[in-house]
């Protein structure tokens, strides 16, 4: 994994001797495409919340899915599966491994013998806490890349833009017409 400060140079191998000059990498037209850039900023995002999250040892879907049960105590893994565009074997997953973890529990709905509803025990609720506080300082290390009004922009773009994929409608080919 590359730090802020380190480039590819053309050959394609890490220098990683201080000091050394340093080559720019051309990406040519790619910096001008809105999918790269939004790429780009999705992986180091992602990467700075994996290291935000490390102590507590979850990744960010297993903290969506802890989140939302916290949120929505009882609801049915299938429900979670819909809200995070999963399918249900990733779902499955997930609930397994939280709830080996002694995160989570399942119990069987009491109107519906077919559905388990999901809750978190008191290990979840603490290590949601962790979670949440962590979450924190990660979303304000997002937040101190942009002013003020480009954060709102930024918010309010995204959520009048929302793209969804959930576990009943993937993207076809036409959507993108």
């Amino acid at each position: 994994m590359l730090s802020q400060n380190e480039a590819l140079p053309e050959s394609g191998r890490l220098n990683g001797r201080s000091g050394a000059a340093k080559t720019k990498f051309n990406r040519g037209k790619l910096d001008d495409l809105l999918g790269f850039q939004l790429r780009l900023a999705y992986i180091a995002i992602s990467r700075h919340f994996a290291v935000a999250l490390s102590q507590i040892n979850l990744t960010q879907k297993q903290t969506a899915v802890l989140w939302l049960i916290g949120s929505n105590a009882g609801v049915s893994q299938i429900k979670l599966a819909i809200e995070l565009g999963m399918d249900r074997a990733s779902m499955m997953s997930i609930i397994d491994r939280l709830e080996e973890r002694g995160l989570i529990v399942r119990a069987r709905s009491p109107l519906d013998g077919r559905r388990q509803e999901l809750s978190l025990t008191a290990k979840g609720r603490t290590t949601l806490a962790q979670c949440k506080t962590a979450i924190a300082r990660h979303e304000r290390w997002i937040a101190a890349r942009f002013t003020k009004g480009q954060l709102s922009e930024l918010k309010r773009s995204c959520s009048a833009q929302k793209i969804t994929c959930t576990a009943q409608k993937i993207p076809d080919i036409a959507d993108f017409a």
